[in-house]
């Protein structure tokens, strides 16, 4: 009676979790991208980061347009004062106020600095663009990411649902090894070999439950949304990728968000020498100016001033000596120049061995898909016969036991074949910038 209520009370708790997980929403891979790329804190800090490199990439940034600022100033001074003029007219006051107010409209211009102008606009419009890139490579990492969880939530169910099969074999195998035990052609052990070996993927169904939820907080996070956001994913990982690797190639080397990225900062490196370099070379700034004085004297001969007109002007700036200054710059913008094309030259390795090697990694994980669909079939038809044999007294315990281990251990590769598969599929993708 007491294990009846138990079975009961499991039944019950069975029936509510399914329900509860059949109330939530079914998000599918597509919906996850989705909230990703609109939410992901990632992509909105990158977005950011190329807007201001938007922001920034202006004529007045690379200094080709004039600076005008207004500047006005007023001195107001109380003082004693004494003036003698030559014919002998003499002032003299004890504190005398005198003001003094000045106003002006100033202009300065670059007109020439050794094309150093054209060269940074130059370099902020590849800022730009490696902004863009960086944006696009962040958003692919992220789209990765979030399919790579994603994927694994389907994953760790996939494992759920294979423990649930596993648990309602043991079930039956129980069943079976109780009756003969109460019509007296079996041992106990049986019996109770059998309850062990169902409790015992019980809790591993508890531990496999966990590790989705696990997963599923991961994925949430990635979304940027509630980490207890309850929803559920298809129970099945399918992969029909089928590239062609000289194609996929191609697209790698064309394509690949970080080898692109790379690129642009050994491009910028390389303008940066070239800006550095007119550190050395004359510059010319042309200068205008509306200036507009009035001075106010509480004692003297002459009481008050007022002068208004305009100055233009310019200056040429050469540098003699520096103190080996600009060499010295020029020489790190060329050592860092080369840094930047050694690590171009390094990611398009790490790029290649990495497209090697997931395409080796598809092919092996088809061919280890086909066997583990084989054994999956095999296992099922032999656990079938091993209980069959166990219901009618040819066999002990031991046969389906084993039995059901093995089919336990193939479901578990199979299911792990098709989640390697699908990494292996979403990689190639990543590394072609095809997300």
């Amino acid at each position: 009676m007491k294990e009846l209520i138990v079975r009961f009370i499991g039944m019950v708790c069975l029936c509510l979790n399914l329900n509860l997980h059949a109330q939530a929403p079914l998000l599918t891979a597509e919906e996850a991208t989705r909230m990703a790329l609109e939410n992901n804190f990632d992509i909105r800090l990158s977005r950011a980061d190329a807007d201001i490199a938007h922001l920034n990439n202006t004529k007045g940034n690379a200094g080709m347009l004039p600076t005008v600022n207004l500047v006005a100033n007023e001195n107001f001074t109380l003082s004693a004062f004494q003036q003698k003029l030559a014919n002998g007219t003499e002032f003299v006051a004890a504190g005398a106020p005198f003001n003094n107010a000045n106003a002006g409209v100033q202009l300065s211009w670059t007109l020439f600095d050794g094309r150093r102008m054209y060269i940074a606009k130059n370099r902020l419009e590849q800022t730009e663009a490696l902004g863009q890139l960086n944006l696009q490579g962040a958003i692919q990492t992220t789209v990765a990411n979030v399919l790579l969880t994603y994927f694994d939530v389907v994953r760790s169910q996939m494992q759920e649902k294979a423990l649930i099969e596993v648990i309602a074999l043991n079930e039956e195998r129980l069943r079976i090894a109780e009756a003969r035990l109460a019509a007296g052609f079996a041992a106990q052990t049986d019996a109770l070999q059998a309850k062990i070996d169902l409790n015992q993927r019980r809790a591993d169904l508890i531990t496999q439950q966990n590790l989705t939820t696990t997963a599923k907080r991961n994925l949430n996070r990635l979304l940027a949304r509630a980490s207890d956001t309850g929803f559920e994913v298809p129970n099945t990982l399918e992969s029909n990728y089928s590239p062609d690797a000289q194609a996929l190639a191609e697209k790698v080397l064309g394509q690949n968000p970080n080898i692109l990225s790379f690129q642009k900062s050994a491009e910028i490196a390389a303008l940066l020498v070239d800006e550095t370099r007119t550190l050395g070379k004359a510059r010319i700034t042309g200068i205008g100016q509306f200036n507009a004085l009035r001075t106010d004297n509480g004692a003297g001969f002459a009481l008050n001033n007022t002068q208004a007109g305009v100055t233009i002007g310019g200056s040429l700036t050469v540098p003699l000596y520096t103190g080996g200054n600009v060499k010295r710059q020029v020489e790190t913008a060329k050592l860092a120049a080369q840094q930047a094309q050694i690590r171009l030259e390094n990611q398009r390795t790490v790029v290649e061995t990495e497209l090697n090697n997931q395409m080796a990694t598809l092919l092996v994980q088809k061919q280890l898909l086909t066997l583990e669909e084989e054994n999956v079939k095999a296992a099922r038809e032999n656990l079938s016969v091993s209980t069959e044999r166990f219901r009618v007294g040819t066999t002990n315990g031991l046969e389906p036991q084993t039995a059901q281990n093995t089919l336990e251990q193939a479901l578990f590769r199979r299911n792990l074949v098709l989640y390697n598969l699908k990494i292996a599929e979403l990689r190639l993708k990543f590394l072609a910038g095809e997300l």
